[in-house]
């Protein structure tokens, strides 16, 4: 018999058990430092289960073993089916930690959701994009963050749709899109296998539709509104307004990205590459970065009108002998913030007596006077760096009165004179 199973003077072991041993482990003095507990294994004969208890723990160790006992009569009466102790512990652990997850907060599920937000083709999205997101669910999290997930029903989300929502209807719209985004996902497999979080979407209700856009009323600027435009603005961003009205339609971050490099005065070429953003949390320096879409990413010709006012630009404001230097060089920054150049821009349009103008207004006042002048949809969304043409059509296509009424004064005279 092992020295750690040998009895002392005087001590005896105890009686092994019709089914299985409990069997005591001693120290060189004679201690009892465990008790070993040991069965036939009821599927690999030849092979035998253990499990080792601590030196108090006699009783359940025997106890133990009865239970065991119990379990491979029934698996031999074909009653249930046995399985090894180690398994039937990570089946437990298992279900166990699987209820946690069954019993998150609303709100830790939403946290992890956002974080784990990526674009369709698995990208990051921008830091502004970031502060978006946060701004839509800030307006539904406060009614629901104390619920668990599972106790969010369509009653709940009713009484919240419902309420009034003095964000605005923009606003309550794109909350709608994420809450039943957020809620969609939990009906849907984890990555690692796991079970829905839930069986069926809550969010029963029809998203609202879009408002009519402020900007499709909006005529397009003038040649004059672009002048005055252009003389409010400081001298060394004033290139801006030309290049977001005539050249490509730029966006306030895609004109806040040009560089150098990115003007080829050769062939006349426009290469927009970059937007500038402040990193993944939107408190960082200024950066360059992605474009809004891959398809942003553009060629756009430079009229020949414009080649004089871009020359002296670039002579007067930028520093030719490096071509990764920013065409719109911030007074206090590395590279110019869309915060800066909208400023700018905001006080401008006042003076301009275009209060109503954005960039975006410029953009689309673009692709509109492209299109009165002949150009293609397809040209325009090229353009634009768009890929969708109702997007192109019902944001960046204007409606201009004088222009309406002269090709329907016309329409009727054709047929009148036929």
């Amino acid at each position: 018999m092992p020295r750690n199973r040998r009895p002392k003077k005087n001590q005896t072991e105890k009686p092994r058990s019709n089914w299985g041993t409990v069997i005591p482990r001693y120290d060189k003095n004679g201690g009892i430092i465990a008790w070993q507990v040991r069965y036939p294994n009821p599927l690999v004969p030849g092979k035998r289960v253990q499990r080792q208890f601590k030196p108090w723990q006699e009783l359940d160790a025997r106890t133990w073993l009865e239970e065991e006992k119990h379990l491979v009569d029934l698996h031999n009466k074909g009653i249930s089916e046995w399985t090894h102790p180690t398994q039937r512990k990570k089946e437990k652990l298992s279900k166990l930690k699987e209820q946690e997850r069954r019993r998150i907060l609303f709100r830790d599920y939403v946290t992890q959701w956002e974080s784990n937000y990526k674009l369709p083709d698995g990208g990051e999205i921008a830091g502004g994009t970031r502060r978006n997101l946060k701004l839509d669910i800030r307006h539904f999290i406060t009614d629901f963050e104390s619920l668990h997930l599972s106790e969010i029903t369509p009653l709940k989300i009713k009484a919240w749709y419902d309420k009034p929502h003095p964000e605005g209807q923009w606003a309550f719209r794109r909350s709608c899109m994420r809450f039943k985004a957020i809620l969609e996902s939990a009906t849907k497999p984890g990555l690692d296998g796991t079970e829905p979080l839930l069986q069926f979407n809550p969010f029963i209700f029809p998203i609202p539709p879009a408002p009519r856009s402020s900007r499709i009323d909006a005529p397009p600027v003038t040649p004059r509104e672009l002048m005055l435009l252009a003389e409010a603005m400081p001298e060394y961003t004033r290139l801006s307004v030309f290049l977001s009205t005539l050249v490509g339609g730029l966006r306030c971050g895609e004109l806040c990205g040009l560089r150098v490099m990115d003007i080829d005065l050769d062939s006349q070429t426009l290469h927009v590459r970059h937007s500038v953003n402040r990193g993944r949390t939107d408190r960082g320096e200024i950066r360059y970065s992605r474009t809004k879409t891959g398809a942003s990413i553009r060629n756009v010709h430079i009229p020949d009108a414009l080649m004089p006012m871009i020359r002296q630009h670039l002579h007067d404001h930028c520093d030719m002998r490096l071509p990764e230097s920013p065409i719109f060089v911030p007074r206090r920054a590395k590279i110019m913030s869309q915060t800066t150049l909208e400023e700018q821009f905001a006080k401008a349009r006042v003076k301009a007596r275009r209060p109503d103008l954005t960039f975006q207004g410029l953009r689309a006042s673009h692709a509109t006077l492209l299109m009165l002048r002949g150009g293609t949809l397809r040209e325009v969304m090229n353009e634009l760096g768009h890929t969708s043409e109702k997007v192109a059509i019902r944001y960046y296509q204007l409606t201009v009165a004088e222009h309406q009424s002269r090709i329907v004064n016309l329409l009727a005279r054709d047929f009148m004179d036929a």
